[in-house]
C-alpha cells in the first residue's frame, strides 16, 4: 500500500492575512459571506458543551473559534478557554514528524530502529523495534496518510481497556492471522504495546502507535516535543509556550479518571516516560489549549503551511485532527476557512484538513474577506 501523501500546494491570495496578538473580528459580510444565509447556518446548530467520558462541559466550560481569511468570523463559548483536547495532538506529532525529517534526523520511509530501537528502555523485548514485525514498522506506518485516521503500524485499539476484553481490534481483518508466534497476548495493556500485524497491511485507529511513534520522536530529537513545537511552529504563528500545554505520556497514564466515566483508559502508555534526560510527549493527544489558538492551527492549515509569505511547515505534515471529547482543528485552503473547537458539540465535523471542502455550506461565499483597515 502507498502511504506517501501527495504534495499539496496553494496559492495564498492578497486577502488572506494573519493574526496579530489576537484575531480581527470581521462581520459576515466582511467576511464574504451572506449575513443572511450565515444567520440561517448558525441557527440550524446547537452548539454546547460536550460531555464525553464524564467530562462536564457547563456554563462556558468550552469554545470554538470561526475563522476566514485570517479574521475571527464567530465564536462560541470562551474561545480562551483551555483544556486537554485528547487526539487532537496526534496533528502535532504529524509536524514533528515533518520537521525531523526536513532537520535530516530520519527517513519517514526508513524503519524506525535505524534511529531509535528502544533496547534497554522498552519494558519488554518482544517491544524492542527490532523484534518480530517491527523490524520493518517505518515512521509513515505509524501516521498513516494525510487523508484518513488510521494508522498501519499494526498496534491495538486507541483504549487500554478494550485489550483487558480480550479485544485488540485487529480481529475484524482478514489480513490478521491472529496474535503472532513470537509474541504472547495477554490482555494486559502494558505487555500488549507492540505490532500485532504486518506493518502495512491493517488499518486501523491507534493510539497505542502514536505513543511509540512519541518515544521514538523524542529519542530522534533528543529534546523534548513540545519545545520543538514551539520553535517550529508556534513562535512563528504567535502562541506563546506559556499559553499551551502538553501532557507527558505518564501523567496520562497515571490519571485513572482521566475521563471520570472511562477509567484506565490509557494504561499502555508503557515506559519509558523519559529519554535521555527528556519528559515523552503523549504522542497520541491531550495537548491543552484554547479554542483561540488551535483556529491559529487550523488557519496554518488552510494556507498549507505559509505564515505571512514564510513557509513554515512542509504541506505534506500538516493535517487537522478531531479528539474523542468534542475538541479539534481544520483548515482548507478552497475558502480559507479554518474552525478551531475545544471541548465543543453541535458543529460540522473537523477532523482532517481538506484542500477544498469548505468548513461552511458553498452556497454562502460571496467574495474574498475585506475587513476594515486596522486603526
Amino acid at each position: 500500500m502507498d502511504l506517501i501523501a501527495p504534495s499539496h500546494t496553494v496559492e495564498v491570495p492578497g486577502w488572506v492575512t494573519y493574526p496579530e496578538e489576537d484575531w480581527q473580528t470581521v462581520t459576515p459580510e466582511q467576511a464574504g459571506l451572506d449575513p443572511e444565509g450565515f444567520a440561517r447556518w448558525l441557527a440550524g446548530l446547537d452548539v454546547r458543551g460536550a460531555r464525553f467520558g464524564g467530562e462536564d462541559h457547563g456554563g462556558d466550560r468550552y469554545g470554538a473559534v470561526l475563522t476566514r481569511g485570517g479574521c475571527l468570523v464567530h465564536a462560541w463559548g470562551d474561545r480562551h478557554y483551555r483544556h486537554q483536547t485528547a487526539s487532537v495532538g496526534k496533528a502535532l506529532a504529524w509536524a514533528v514528524l515533518g520537521a525531523a525529517a526536513a532537520e535530516g534526523l530520519l527517513d519517514p520511509d526508513e524503519p524506525i530502529h535505524r534511529t531509535w530501537t528502544g533496547e534497554g528502555e522498552l519494558s519488554h523485548p518482544h517491544k524492542y523495534l527490532t523484534a518480530g514485525h517491527h523490524e520493518r514498522l517505518t515512521w509513515r506506518h505509524l501516521v498513516g496518510r494525510r487523508d484518513e485516521s488510521v494508522h498501519w503500524g499494526g498496534f491495538p485499539f486507541e483504549i487500554g481497556i478494550r485489550w483487558r476484553q480480550k479485544r485488540t481490534g485487529l480481529e475484524e481483518a482478514d489480513a490478521v492471522p491472529g496474535v503472532p508466534g513470537w509474541a504472547r497476548w495477554t490482555g494486559d495493556p502494558f505487555h500488549d504495546c507492540y505490532s500485532h500485524a504486518e506493518p502495512g497491511t491493517v488499518g486501523l485507529y491507534s493510539s497505542a502507535g502514536f505513543w511509540r511513534l512519541g518515544q521514538a520522536l523524542t529519542a530522534a530529537w533528543g529534546r523534548d516535543l513540545k519545545d520543538v513545537v514551539q520553535e517550529r511552529l508556534f513562535d512563528a504563528i504567535g502562541i506563546p509556550a506559556g499559553r499551551w500545554d502538553w501532557l507527558p505520556g505518564g501523567e496520562v497514564k497515571d490519571r485513572r479518571f482521566l475521563y471520570p466515566t472511562i477509567p484506565d483508559s490509557y494504561t499502555y502508555l508503557d515506559p519509558p516516560y523519559e529519554i535521555g534526560g527528556q519528559v515523552v510527549r503523549s504522542g497520541p493527544g491531550w495537548v491543552v489549549i484554547s479554542a483561540s489558538d488551535l483556529a491559529r492551527f487550523g488557519h496554518l492549515n488552510a494556507t498549507r503551511g505559509l505564515w505571512k509569505g514564510e513557509r513554515i511547515i512542509d504541506a505534506d505534515w500538516l493535517r487537522g485532527h478531531s479528539g474523542g471529547n468534542r475538541s479539534g482543528a481544520s483548515g482548507e485552503s478552497g475558502h480559507f476557512t479554518a474552525l478551531g473547537v475545544v471541548t465543543t458539540e453541535g458543529l460540522p465535523e473537523h477532523r482532517h484538513a481538506v484542500e477544498t471542502a469548505s468548513i461552511l455550506p458553498g452556497d454562502l461565499f460571496t467574495g474574498p474577506v475585506r475587513p476594515p483597515a486596522r486603526s
